[in-house]
């Protein structure tokens, strides 16, 4: 049987092992040529862009506060859990990534 219109899922990825990033801290991780950030916060691991939409800095130099991302440039702010705006003045939301644990790794559900 074959199906059309569907897609495949992007294969899990393993990324950096789990206890290199502590509760609370994020890790820019690069994979090709894109760049993804890593988040541990007290919900679970999160992985979003690490690329901001307003200014293109890099997240990973701002500051991580429970689910709140917030951009080292100007100050937007994104909930790592889903990338979605919580804070002027971005306006377009982070393209975010399924994560898991899987013996004691992180991995990330994303292309190439």
């Amino acid at each position: 049987m074959t199906t059309t219109g569907l897609t495949e899922a992007p294969p899990f990825r393993r990324v950096v092992a789990a206890a290199d990033i502590p509760e609370g801290k994020m890790l820019a991780i690069e994979l090709g040529t894109r760049s993804v950030l890593v988040c541990h916060t007290k919900e679970g691991w999160y992985a979003v862009d690490n690329i901001c939409t307003h200014a293109e800095a890099r997240l990973n130099e701002g500051r991580l506060r429970g689910i709140r991302l917030v951009c080292p440039l100007h100050g937007a702010a994104f909930d790592c859990r889903n990338g979605q705006v919580l804070g002027a003045p971005a306006a377009a939301p982070l393209n975010s990534y399924p994560t898991r644990i899987r013996d004691e790794y992180v991995e990330i559900a994303i292309d190439d």
